[in-house]
């Protein structure tokens, strides 16, 4: 984040992320996955600050994060949004009591447990509009239940 006073958080910050296409001969930074035409993203505010280009959206949603509501990444972290209904319902009225109050009336991502191949912050997911914002949790080991020898078996 920049320390020009004008692209200062003010609390009524706001972003979006955005994304074009960058095609050589532009000048940008070329990735592994593909060197000459590949998607750039960033984010910009309602205060009028933009952030930088990114190769991916979770970096430039995270830079959007750390410029509109500084100290997210310390916040809680929150189990696996459901779906809907009374489960989406007590999910977000958890969320509510475990973030300062205030935070999701302003737009304020909510951080929640996610398994891989689910690492995307999802925009418009956390209570209030904000982005739910992925942290990575290696899934539990699913272990097959021990089958118990039969009587008849042990003689």
């Amino acid at each position: 984040m920049d320390d020009d006073p004008q692209t200062a958080p003010t609390g009524e910050c706001r972003f979006s992320v955005h994304y074009r296409t960058v095609v050589r001969p532009e000048p940008f930074e070329p990735t592994v996955a593909d060197p000459d035409y590949h998607l750039r993203y960033w984010y910009s505010c309602a205060c009028g600050d933009v952030g930088p280009l990114r190769s991916r959206e979770n970096d430039s949603a995270e830079d959007g994060c750390d410029h509109a509501y500084p100290g997210w990444r310390d916040m809680p972290v929150m189990e696996s949004r459901p779906y809907e209904g009374k489960p989406l319902a007590r999910w977000e009225a958890a969320a509510r009591v475990a973030y300062p109050p205030g935070w999701f009336d302003r737009g304020g991502p909510v951080r929640e447990y996610r398994t891989p191949g689910g690492n995307r912050h999802v925009p418009g997911y956390a209570p209030g509009g904000g982005h739910c914002m992925a942290v990575m949790r290696m899934a539990r080991e699913k272990t097959a239940p021990v089958a118990k020898p039969l009587q008849s078996s042990l003689f």
